[in-house]
């Protein structure tokens, strides 16, 4: 099996790490915003701080996961190119 372009794989990890940091934060902002609710005693329905918990937190750890991907997949690429120096 040929292996993958270097472009290739550093663009796949890019946007894994991305996506994979977007649904993290979705998740979260789903469980952590009906319990804030419940804490602040909120009027709202769980399912309307739920979904308002998953479009803030995802959001909020969408903006962080573009630059954090880029440096893992730079770290992994560059591991790969120079596994004498590996840790």
């Amino acid at each position: 099996m040929k292996p993958a372009h270097p472009v290739v794989r550093f663009l796949v990890v890019f946007l894994w790490v991305t996506a994979l940091i977007t649904f993290v934060g979705s998740i979260l902002g789903a469980a952590v915003w009906p319990l804030a609710g419940l804490v602040f005693g909120s009027r709202h329905e769980p399912l309307t701080l739920a979904l308002t918990g998953v479009r803030t937190l995802g959001f909020y750890f969408f903006i962080w996961a573009p630059g954090t991907g880029i440096v893992i997949a730079t770290i992994k690429e560059w591991r790969r190119r120079h596994p004498e120096n590996g840790v």
